[in-house]
């Protein structure tokens, strides 16, 4: 059975361009690489990046090249700052990207994560 639809516009050649991109994505020039800027870059939709990185495993590590970099520069960013930074929107992109939570928050559950049970007792009571 023939295959139907239309050929993929993905090219291998576009590895090297998502590399050029990340050379132009520096923290100098306040640019953050996202999977955003790699499907401006190719001239695509973000569905079709991600369905490429399902599909090509060589597309799918440059991808994941693009996030670490977006990372450690968000890190960097957060840590020691720069101009006008939103700490709000790196806080979000760490989180909703690297999974990164703030730890300071501790939540407490009783068994199987019930809710706590407290039980009361006279201080002045003899049991």
């Amino acid at each position: 059975m023939a295959k139907v639809g239309r050929p993929t516009k993905y090219r291998p050649e576009m590895i090297v361009q998502i590399h050029k991109y990340l050379e132009k994505a520096i923290p100098e020039n306040m640019k953050i690489p996202t999977i955003e800027g790699v499907a401006l870059e190719l001239g695509v939709s973000r569905r079709r990046v991600y369905d490429w990185k399902e599909k090509y495993p060589e597309f799918r590590h440059t991808l994941d090249e693009v996030l670490t970099r977006q990372k450690e520069i968000l890190q960097e960013i957060g840590i020691f700052g720069g101009k006008e930074i939103n700490a709000t929107i790196v806080q979000l992109l760490l989180k909703v990207n690297h999974g990164m939570v703030e730890t300071t928050r501790t939540e407490h559950t009783g068994a199987d994560g019930e809710p706590l049970k407290f039980e009361w007792k006279d201080a002045n009571s003899k049991n």
